[in-house]
């Protein structure tokens, strides 16, 4: 139903859905900008420990791949020259 208020004084814009998936949408966008924002700040605060934890998460990436890599290699094989 329309707001009569808005109907005396006027008007003509469009009204806001309150529970469509655009305003949704625009909810969650903005929500992860702030978010993402906080991020930026605390490393910006805190380069010694921003780099320590790219640090560490290259070296376990590092791991991971080396382990998953050397378990999916077949096992030598042997020859015998004599």
């Amino acid at each position: 139903m329309a707001n009569v208020k808005n109907l005396r004084t006027g008007f003509t814009g469009e009204l806001d859905e309150a529970g469509g998936v655009a305003v949704k949408a625009k909810q969650a966008a903005s929500y992860v900008k702030d978010e993402a924002s906080a991020v930026a700040m605390t490393a910006r605060d805190h380069p010694s420990a921003t780099s320590t934890a790219f640090l560490m998460v290259g070296a376990v990436a590092f791991l991971a791949g080396y382990l998953f890599g050397s378990a999916a290699s077949p096992p030598p094989q042997r020859r015998r020259y004599w």
